[in-house]
């Protein structure tokens, strides 16, 4: 555990030596959900840091703090607190758009390398924007935000693998209690927020990361979002949904590593 500026209380797991690799779990998720990717880096010769963001896993249940800004801090203190320089920061989902706050905030001081697997830079579709979360518009976000209207194309996901599912098993207890009627204005600040003004001033090598049977992205978006950053490169996994890295593990990790060892 360490504990934050406003205090509270963030549970991670740290793991191995070497150069370090800060992994960022999504919404309703957890530390939990990078089972593939723990033991590919470790036996890789790398230093794991899993975190459970505020509101998510075991850490602290706080009514205030629900915003990416606030999470993004979360990051940066942790970082801090652990003295970490040249990081490998892996962002899933909401993972990412919480790494764009950070960078938001920060720039990418100690950030080595980054990974953003399946996340739009903005959510909400509008005249200024069409490669958001199928379905998402300002009329009907709040109503979203809540889970009272529909949102995405759920039935294009694929069946997970099945050592994906025995994993997700594990974390079942906290995916299905997860409270969103708790939580709904951190969701709500996940929509609305706009990172597209982010991306150029990312300088360090970018590697984006989309699945062929997306049920929340347009793939052209994730394209776009490689190209936007200076240093970007982009990987569309044929069988894989919004979580590439469970659905085809073995071949993300492939990719990760090489990613990893090969940028400068």
């Amino acid at each position: 555990m360490f504990t934050a500026s406003d205090g509270v209380r963030i549970c991670y797991d740290d793991e191995g030596s070497g150069a370090p690799v800060l992994l960022v779990h999504g919404y309703s998720g957890n530390r939990g959900y990078w089972p593939f990717q723990r033991r590919a880096l470790l036996d890789a010769g790398y230093r794991v840091i899993n975190i459970d963001q505020r509101n998510h896993g075991d850490s602290d249940q706080a009514a205030f703090g629900q915003r990416m800004s606030r999470h993004g801090l979360d990051l940066r203190e942790l970082m801090d607190g652990l003295e970490l320089t040249d990081v490998n920061l892996i962002g899933h989902s909401m993972g990412v758009s919480v790494s764009l706050a950070l960078f938001s905030l920060f720039g990418t001081r100690d950030v080595r390398r980054f990974v953003a697997v399946d996340q739009s830079p903005k959510i909400v579709n509008d005249e200024t924007w069409k490669w958001g979360v199928f379905g998402v518009e300002w009329p009907h976000a709040w109503e979203q935000a809540n889970m009272r209207h529909p949102w995405g194309e759920l039935d294009r996901e694929p069946d997970m693998p099945e050592a994906a599912t025995r994993e997700l098993a594990k974390l079942a207890h906290h995916h299905d209690h997860y409270p969103h009627e708790q939580v709904t204005q951190l969701l709500l600040d996940h929509f609305v927020a706009d990172w597209r003004d982010v991306l150029p001033r990312i300088d360090i090598p970018t590697w984006v990361v989309t699945g062929r049977l997306n049920p929340y992205y347009h793939a052209e978006g994730m394209e776009w979002f490689a190209q936007q950053v200076q240093r970007g490169s982009y990987s569309m996994f044929e069988n894989s949904g919004h979580e590439p890295h469970m659905n085809e593990p073995d071949l993300f990790n492939e990719r990760l590593l090489q990613f990893l060892e090969t940028t400068p």
